[in-house]
């Protein structure tokens, strides 16, 4: 758990206790790994620079986090980065009922905002992932002939993410019943935007459940005989998590009953999983470009946006719950049909 020494001690204890095993267990474990580092963070700045961290006086947090804000500004983090460890700052504020000037003090949100303008801490960043656009897809696609499990399921994982527009911490809790071809669906169980655990459904193509069946077959079928795996060979794919790890000679998953509870060794994947099969297949497809997990996200929200999808739209496809991001993307796309390209087109430049 976090360093709660910045916190004015016992009086908050019983809230910080209670919101941990009630609440902070449940979320997912990225979730939990941010809330941590940012928080610990924090408690490095305290210490690094003598503030006796948070307290009940609400001049005091306002004055502690102007200073946090300015030694943030002065690092190299990105504007998301920044905006991000915030709040977290504001949550545990809440967590711990004391005085939260990040949500009641003007003058530190004009603050906040100014800050970031002057040290041009800029929102998008242009260091972000790649879209992963169709046409970057379609060369995927085409580039790569998958002659092993390892391979099939690669293209499957990457393709859904795009069909989907999956985060990373979505696509490695999508289980077989979650893929409901009659109807070209992917049930979400719980993702990032869905506060209220309701789940929702994203649309997935013909390609995809393809490729998905393929990868199902070829893991239940065993490589040197050809013969289907027995229905109770834990290496078969019957139920349960898709996605899973692959055998070191890549012809076989690893059986589930192996499952040790470490990232290391659990046949299940995890986010330094997914980053490394998305370098992998952008390698193997000759791909320059800084292709990551989120790139699938963003490109099928942009190549959406080209096709003239609306905001509405977009955010369903998604699962956004605001058209801020949806809307940063149409912007990005409409700039292929703006004036200058309409210029540019005519005259052939």
């Amino acid at each position: 758990m976090a360093d709660t020494s910045q916190f004015d001690a016992f009086d908050n204890e019983k809230a910080v206790n209670a919101y941990f095993k009630d609440i902070f267990t449940k979320l997912p474990k990225n979730t939990q790994r941010a809330y941590i580092s940012d928080f610990n963070e924090f408690s490095i700045f305290c210490k690094q620079h003598a503030i006796g961290g948070f307290n009940h006086d609400f001049s005091h947090n306002e004055q502690c986090i102007k200073r946090y804000v300015e030694t943030l500004c002065q690092s190299p983090l990105a504007y998301r980065t920044i905006k991000r460890r915030l709040s977290a700052l504001s949550k545990f504020l809440g967590i711990t009922k004391l005085p939260n000037p990040i949500i009641h003090s003007v003058y530190l949100r004009d603050f906040i905002r100014l800050s970031l303008i002057e040290n041009q801490k800029f929102q998008y960043s242009s260091n972000q992932a790649v879209p992963l656009t169709i046409e970057l897809l379609d060369t995927i696609n085409n580039k790569i002939m998958p002659d092993s499990l390892l391979e099939m399921r690669d293209l499957a994982l990457v393709n859904l993410m795009f069909d989907a527009l999956l985060r990373a911490d979505e696509v490695v809790r999508v289980c077989v019943p979650h893929i409901q071809r009659r109807n070209n669906a992917l049930l979400i169980v719980s993702s990032k935007a869905d506060q209220t655990g309701k789940g929702s459904f994203r649309y997935i193509s013909n390609s995809t459940i393809n490729m998905i069946d393929e990868y199902i077959n070829e893991a239940n079928t065993q490589s040197d005989s050809l013969e289907p795996r027995h229905a109770d060979d834990p290496r078969r794919i019957n139920k349960g998590i898709l996605f899973r790890r692959v055998s070191n000679h890549g012809h076989a998953l690893l059986p589930l009953h192996e499952h040790s509870g470490t990232s290391s060794s659990a046949p299940v994947l995890n986010y330094s999983s997914i980053y490394r099969i998305w370098k992998r297949i952008a390698m193997r497809a000759g791909i320059n470009e800084n292709i990551t997990p989120h790139s699938g996200r963003v490109g099928g929200a942009v190549s959406l946006a080209e096709e003239g999808a609306t905001l509405p739209e977009l955010q369903l496809a998604g699962g956004w719950q605001s058209p801020d991001m949806p809307g940063h993307y149409t912007q990005q796309a409409n700039v292929k049909r703006g004036g200058m390209a309409k210029l540019s087109q005519k005259f052939k430049r």
